[in-house]
Order: C-alpha cells, then structure tokens, then sequence
C-alpha cells in the first residue's frame, strides 16, 4: 500500500516523499507529507486563534 500526500500528492517511500504517482493497480492511503501537515497545522492554529480572539475560560474552550 502507498501513501500519497492528500495536498501536494508527494509518494512516501524508504528514502522519504517523492513526487511520483503510484501505479493504478497499486492501493492507496491519504495523509500529509511533513511540510503539508506543518503548513495545514499553522493554518488551523490561526484559524482557531482568530475564532477564539476575545474570548476567555470556558467559553474559549468549547468553540
């Protein structure tokens, strides 16, 4: 089974991700490649901070 970066669709593989596409009769898992998932968590991070920029406690907590 090959797993492709769902963002940039980067191929792991033993040396690292490669940008390669897998075979067709190849199965495939999605995930994130090092830098997508770096990139999509500082996205997520702001995004939350900005959801949650003049709140406090709890009510920070639960949105």
């Amino acid at each position: 089974m090959q797993t492709v970066c769902c963002v940039c669709q980067k191929t792991k593989s033993q040396s690292g991700w490669i940008q390669k596409q897998p075979r067709k009769e190849t199965r495939v898992s999605h995930g994130y490649c090092p830098d997508c998932f770096h990139s999509t968590m500082e996205r997520a991070q702001g995004w939350l901070l900005a959801q949650n920029a003049g709140q406090t406690g709890i009510m920070a907590l639960g949105r």
